[in-house]
């Protein structure tokens, strides 16, 4: 009998730690690898292999104003090199997972609020070294 489970993991079984403090105003998170790829071409009209460049990591969090203003206190936020920690722990039983955002800097700071809204919610962009994949 196998022990293989489907359990899906939602928002409220994620957790985010900025610079070793869970941050309990993100909104969204998103962060990404791509690696340049491109077909080696030789004899022949069909490619021989693919080939492999450098890869780039890249994200976004969405995060309250007052979380923002609160990082902002100690120092300018495009200046600061942090790790970012995302942790998947589903409420209803399976396995944690946990993906660590290494190297970390904001490459942008845009705030931006309109009529009606309740709260503002900044989204920063983010370039990083590395992702390390299920830690």
């Amino acid at each position: 009998m196998s022990t293989f489970s489907s359990k899906q993991y939602s928002w409220s079984d994620v957790s985010i730690s900025i610079g070793g403090r869970i941050i309990e105003g993100v909104t969204a998170v998103e962060y990404s690898v791509k690696q340049e790829k491109e077909a080696l071409r030789g004899r022949g009209n069909k490619p021989h292999q693919i080939t492999r460049g450098n890869k780039t990591f890249d994200g976004k969090i969405s995060i309250w104003q007052s979380e923002l203003e609160a990082m902002a206190t100690s120092a300018d936020l495009l200046d600061v090199t942090f790790d970012v920690i995302i942790s998947y722990v589903p409420s209803e039983g399976g396995n944690t997972v946990t993906d660590v955002l290494t190297g970390c800097e904001f490459t942008e700071v845009k705030k931006t609020i309109k009529q009606g809204d309740k709260n503002m919610v900044v989204e920063m962009p983010l370039a990083f070294l590395d992702i390390k994949f299920q830690q």
